[in-house]
């Protein structure tokens, strides 16, 4: 019985063979032509593309191949998804086979595709004028042409791939000067004042774009003329607009807060070196020694006799020491009376002790001279202006001594 199972087996060999053989002449027989190029490698193979007695099943069978246009016809995009007639018609409508290798299945003509409507990559700028070929490089199909721009611009990649792929982000089509405003608000480091016209590349050294530093000294410490002394927080007291535009709060430093004539006063003049209050001097001789005409003979609280205003006007209250100021003596400048120190050359209280020079009676009625003058004014009201008593026909009436009868 085992020779007889081979020979079955044998048979049902031979007429399987002769069926498929004869399949395939049955095939030849009523094919229409030789296929293009492009299906060449499926010449043996009509089951490939044809279900037998089922024309309409065609396009389901070409689109099991195609995968990205049947992508595009379910999502209306590209060509396909575009035309109406191509997500409604079958394929071969458009794309008729068996015309032999050399037939053309797609009559494209470059020079009239719209790349605004059956694209999903639309043409602008300078993109409009460029040749098909320029982008259309080394592939089988269109649409495998890469969108990004580093694709076909990564030789004129001056940053070197630095900044990845997406040139849109800063550029525009139209050229590679012309920069998109970039919106730096949306960063950590906002920019204000001189910032904004600033050039990015002034910042962003060697085009290191997402760890630029941002401490004022990364960029401006040549100009510190502090020569880092103060620390690297130039915020505190600067501001973006210019370097000269202060915002220091002289108010908030208790020892020294700015008052009248001081609030005018630029910085530099009392922080020569440092503007650390620790280390700028408060006491006014620590600035004003070179103003000071008493030449430190009064010591170093100017303060005690002059305001913040003018060193011209004293605030010193005379009515409280042993000599009140009245009459023209309100009139008459510190220095007039103490033109060398308020403090240790004490100043006498007789009139005679500024006035000898004025004394036309040459000290002959003696210092008192309160006792005929007033300190409004030196002359007398209803007498005439007298010289020295010797030299006067009214001489015995004014005894040398001083004392009148």
């Amino acid at each position: 019985m085992r020779w007889l199972s081979r020979l079955v087996l044998v048979f049902a060999g031979v007429m399987l063979a002769g069926a498929l053989h004869a399949e395939t002449v049955i095939e030849r027989l009523v094919s229409p032509g030789p296929l293009s190029s492009a299906h060449a490698h499926l010449e043996t193979r009509c089951n490939a593309c044809h279900v037998q007695f089922k024309r309409a099943t065609q396009p389901a069978q070409c689109l099991t191949c195609h995968t990205g246009i049947a992508r595009d016809r379910a999502t209306h995009t590209r060509f396909h998804g575009s035309l109406a007639d191509a997500r409604t018609q079958p394929c071969r409508a458009c794309h008729v086979e068996h015309q032999g290798k050399a037939h053309a299945l797609a009559a494209f003509a470059p020079d009239t595709f719209n790349h605004q409507t059956w694209s999903i990559y639309h043409l602008t700028g300078a993109h409009r004028h460029t040749r098909c070929a320029a982008c259309h490089v080394g592939m089988a199909h269109f649409r495998e042409t890469p969108q990004a721009c580093a694709a076909c611009h990564r030789r004129a990649d001056v940053h070197r791939g630095l900044l990845g792929p997406q040139c849109q982000s800063c550029h525009t089509t139209v050229r590679w000067k012309d920069v998109l405003p970039f919106d730096h608000d949306r960063t950590r480091y906002p920019l204000t004042g001189a910032h904004r016209t600033t050039g990015c590349i002034d910042c962003h050294k060697g085009e290191h774009w997402h760890d630029a530093p941002t401490a004022c000294v990364s960029c401006h410490l040549s100009k510190d003329v502090h020569r880092g002394a103060d620390g690297p927080q130039c915020a505190q007291c600067h501001t973006t607009a210019d370097w000269r535009t202060i915002r220091f709060d002289h108010d908030t430093v208790k020892a020294f807060p700015l008052r009248e004539a001081h609030r005018a006063v630029a910085c530099i003049d009392c922080h020569a070196e440092t503007v650390r209050p620790a280390r700028a001097p408060v006491a006014c001789a620590g600035c004003h020694t070179k103003d000071d005409v008493h030449r430190g003979a009064d010591g170093p609280k100017c303060e005690s006799c002059h305001s913040q205003t003018t060193w011209k006007v004293s605030t010193f209250d005379h009515a409280r020491t042993g000599y009140p100021l009245l009459g023209l003596h309100t009139r008459v400048t510190c220095v007039g009376c103490h033109p060398q120190s308020v403090d240790k050359v004490k100043v006498g209280t007789h009139c005679i002790d500024c006035h000898v020079r004025d004394d036309v009676h040459h000290n002959a009625l003696g210092p008192t001279c309160e006792r005929c003058h007033k300190v409004t004014g030196f002359r007398i009201p209803g007498v005439p202006r007298l010289q020295t008593p010797w030299h006067s026909t009214l001489a015995h009436d004014f005894p040398r001594s001083g004392v009148r009868d």
